[in-house]
């Protein structure tokens, strides 16, 4: 396979240092795209990719924030998620429809990529990737965006870390389906946090339950008044029995209808717990538990963090990453949230068109 070294970048980062944006511990802007995923690093350093003039784009960062290297695709398209070791960096995503899975090595180079299409024919739009063991396992399926495709399904390949493919199923449904964020417990089942949609009805939202050898278990369907649409995007497994949900649902308003965020826990046998409303003109984009057991929640416009309790689903705190931000008229949205090796908030997400990152104050 063709080696592609990384093109130098520095003269198009732009690191923004505008007064809204003076709660923010760090943050940076490359060229017109999104980030779609952002991670801590083994090395304390930061790995953030998703897609630059729609080519897929990886970033990585050292300890103190300096590019290491970068890394452009030469495929159309974008990496939705990434997993980083000691040497390597491994994205997914997708191209022309097909799932697209890349190994970019410590100095930037690709060291191999490949793309699946699906046998049954159903297009891939994003790609999750979740470790476990020695694996890793990729799950595709349509862009949540696009609905109205004429058919979908979610596409599960283990992998080991030289690409060789252990395990592939294709799961081809009559609905429209998308699945946002993907987690894994201890005994290796996966959680799906889904959309689905069947013609001439409004999207609903829902989570389904696989084992490690992608049997559905059971799925359980979340906030589908059949008058009003709801997706999930985010999911986390806490080291309880617990599983918590975030995504987007509609309520009334005067002028018509706008989303509300959520949260939803549910326990891994599937029985629905706490519900929680959150941010207006806003969706739950994505998740992640602390150290403390605080849920930090991410909603996508304006990247707004709810840090939620757990034990009673009360809200402890709202971190907003721009001291000025309207949810309902804005620029900034979000995509993956992570924690840096500080325990402060990595963001991820588009501000202004631009692939964006930040780093902001888990105590404001």
């Amino acid at each position: 396979m063709r080696r592609l070294h990384a093109l130098p970048v520095l003269l198009l980062l732009i690191f923004s240092c505008k007064k809204e944006s003076d709660n923010i511990m760090w943050q940076r802007s490359i060229g017109e795209g999104n980030a779609m995923f952002v991670m801590s690093a083994p090395d304390s350093g930061i790995a953030a990719g998703g897609e630059i003039s729609g080519k897929p784009y990886l970033l990585k960062l050292s300890k103190n924030k300096t590019s290491e290297f970068s890394f452009t695709s030469s495929h159309v398209g974008l990496f939705s998620s990434g997993w980083v070791c000691d040497s390597c960096v491994i994205c997914a995503g997708s191209s022309g429809g097909a799932m697209l899975i890349s190994r970019i090595d410590k100095e930037g180079s690709q060291v191999w990529d490949t793309t699946f299409s699906t046998e049954a024919g159903f297009e891939i739009g994003i790609t999750k990737l979740i470790y476990y063991g020695s694996h890793l396992i990729a799950i595709g399926s349509s862009d949540p965006d696009f609905s109205d495709v004429a058919s979908s399904g979610l596409f599960f390949i283990e992998f080991d870390t030289a690409g060789n493919v252990l395990n592939k199923m294709e799961i081809e449904e009559t609905d429209f389906i998308s699945a946002g964020s993907a987690a894994i417990d201890d005994q290796g089942n996966i959680y799906l946090a889904l959309k689905r949609q069947s013609t001439g009805e409004k999207p609903r939202a829902s989570v389904a339950k696989y084992n490690s050898s992608f049997q559905k278990l059971w799925e359980k369907e979340l906030y589908n008044n059949i008058n009003f649409s709801s997706g999930c995007n985010g999911i986390a497994v806490s080291g309880s029995d617990s599983i918590y949900v975030t995504g987007a649902t509609e309520v009334n308003r005067e002028e018509g209808t706008l989303n509300n965020s959520y949260i939803v826990s549910l326990s891994r046998s599937g029985i629905i717990g706490k519900k929680k409303y959150l941010e207006n003109s806003n969706a739950g984009i994505d998740l992640v538990i602390n150290n403390s057991y605080e849920i930090l929640l991410l909603n996508r416009n304006c990247l707004i963090v709810t840090v939620i309790n757990p034990e009673n689903g009360y809200d402890i705190s709202l971190i907003r990453m721009f001291k000025e931000c309207d949810s309902y008229n804005t620029d900034a949205f979000g995509t993956d949230i992570d924690l840096h090796y500080d325990g402060n908030i990595l963001a991820s997400g588009s501000k202004g068109g631009s692939f964006y990152l930040a780093l902001k104050s888990s105590s404001q």
